[in-house]
Order: C-alpha cells, then structure tokens, then sequence
C-alpha cells in the first residue's frame, strides 16, 4: 500500500487498518479479475501491472471502458463492491498483476471517515469520467481505421500478443473488420501480421 501516493496522507489510524486488512495477491496474464454481472466482494488496489474494464453488449460485440494501472484503482469494482451491485463490466488482466485485495467493510468505513482517501477516491472517478468522456469523443467523430491507428501508437511495445477478436473488443467492433483493417495497415507497411501477433513496423510511437 505503501506504492499510493494518498496512503501517506491517511491518518494513521486508517494506515494501521489498511496494512493489517490488506491480502496481497498475484494474478497472471489473461485472468478475468470480476465478470459483467459479477458483485465484487473485495476492492483491489493495483500495484503492478495493466487492467483492462470492458462491457459486452447483448449482441456479443465488447467496447473498451477503460483501463486502470499501478497506483490506480477501478471505479466499476469500487462501485459494485461498496453498493452491493452487479458490475458493468468485465476486468481482464492484460499483464501480470500484482496488488492488495482489501475488503469493502473496510473501504466504505475509511471513506467516511478520512477525508484523504475519500479525495483519493473522488480523483479516480473524475479521471474515469475524462477517459469516458474521450472515449465517446473517439467513438463519435473518430473513422475506425483512425481510431485502430492511434491505438497502435499508444502502445509501449512493438511486438503485441492479441488476438484480432480481443482487439475488436478493445475498439468496440467485429473480428472481421479489425482483421480487414490490419492487413490494409500490413500492405501499407504499418504492420506485420502473424498468429496472435501484431508486429509495429513503421509507426511513430509515443
């Protein structure tokens, strides 16, 4: 806990009940964290790693809600856990994870109590709400081919392993078009294409 930059300013108190609840967890690459529908028990608090919060419509099609990393803290299981309500979305591990799994009784009792961690709390929600409020921006006035382009670029690594129907989920449309569009990207030389692989050629990358 000691990774989160609101965990200094907490009383001492909420440290000492924080550090004593706290059950440190690893998860590895690929595991489902909570489904869509699930109600979240426990509340993690990310110290390593990458998480990606998705919704499935009722047609199958998935869309990218957001994703919450190191030092941050999902809002869906937050709220599914403190209200004792079905999640909105599905939490996919896109690395291995590492963290701290802190029950919710103890969460709803500092978010009252400390002012701290409920400011904590309140500055994950207004950053979501930015991310959502961008991503309906995208969505709106962004083409697909913009939009699968600019996801290229914001990728750290040049190798990437994801399947095409994993990355339809991410941009919210069809295996079949996602596929389309790569190998338009792989004949322009932006992209090379194998099994689960999507190799960045010649793509500014940030």
């Amino acid at each position: 806990m000691y990774s989160f930059d609101f965990f200094d300013k907490l009383e001492k108190s909420s440290q000492e009940q924080l550090l004593a609840a706290s059950t440190f967890m690893k998860v590895p690459e690929g595991m489902q964290l909570y489904s869509q529908g699930d109600i979240c028990a426990d509340i993690l608090f990310l110290t390593k790693g990458r998480v990606r919060v998705t919704r499935q419509h009722e047609n199958g099609q998935s869309v990218l809600l957001y994703y919450f990393e190191q030092g941050e803290q999902c809002n869906v299981n937050f709220t599914s856990s403190y209200n004792s309500a079905p999640a909105v979305g599905t939490a996919t591990a896109e690395t291995d994870l590492e963290g701290f799994d802190i029950p919710v009784e103890l969460i709803a009792k500092l978010f009252v109590e400390d002012k701290e961690f409920q400011r904590y709390v309140f500055d994950q929600y207004v950053k979501r709400l930015a991310d959502m409020a961008s991503l309906i921006e995208d969505i709106r006035f962004s083409s697909l081919d913009t939009r699968l382009f600019n996801w290229l670029q914001d990728q750290e690594d040049k190798e990437l392993h994801i399947s095409h129907e994993e990355l339809g989920d991410i941009l919210g449309t069809s295996r079949e078009v996602i596929s389309r569009l790569l190998k338009a990207f792989e004949k322009n030389g932006i992209v090379k294409l194998s099994r689960r692989l999507i190799e960045i050629c010649h793509i500014p990358l940030k």
